[in-house]
């Protein structure tokens, strides 16, 4: 796999962590904004704890905001130059999946392949950091072998 390739990978990435972010922004607006009663407004006892509950959830929102805000930080700084050895950065597949090392990421979409991102202190990213292709590595159990590493 040429740089060329790994940079549109690792643009995709970006994108797609660019746009979770993103969501996640305009649901916790929206979610802010439900949580407010106006002032002056007459209410019920049910609008209240429905308000209370938007303002909870909003909490738990603004969590995951930071946590995919780090994966957006963690996708953009990731070193993707080719290599022959896992590491942040690599482009592995594995039964008949690829993956990007380094970052949390669902599924996405590069070049028609379809990609998920491995945190480095996974367990799997742990288990075959520093491998190479045809390298073998167990994870719960399992035995797999790395097909690619780029």
């Amino acid at each position: 796999m040429d740089d060329a390739t790994k940079q549109r990978i690792k643009a995709a990435l970006v994108a797609h962590a660019t746009e979770a972010l993103a969501g996640l922004q305009a649901q916790i607006g929206d979610d802010d904004a439900a949580s407010r009663i106006p002032a002056g407004d007459t209410y019920q006892a049910d609008d209240l704890s429905q308000a209370d509950e938007a303002g909870d959830l909003g909490a738990l929102l603004e969590l995951s905001l930071a946590r995919q805000q780090a994966a957006l930080d963690a996708a953009e700084t990731l070193d993707v130059t080719p290599t022959d050895v896992v590491r942040p950065g690599a482009v592995v597949s594995f039964g008949g999946s690829s993956y990007v090392v380094g970052v949390l990421a669902d599924a996405f979409e590069a070049d028609g392949v379809s990609y998920e991102g491995i945190s480095a202190d996974s367990p799997v990213g742990t288990a075959i950091a520093g491998l190479r292709a045809g390298d073998t590595f167990t994870v719960n159990g399992q035995s797999h072998t790395l097909d690619t590493v780029a």
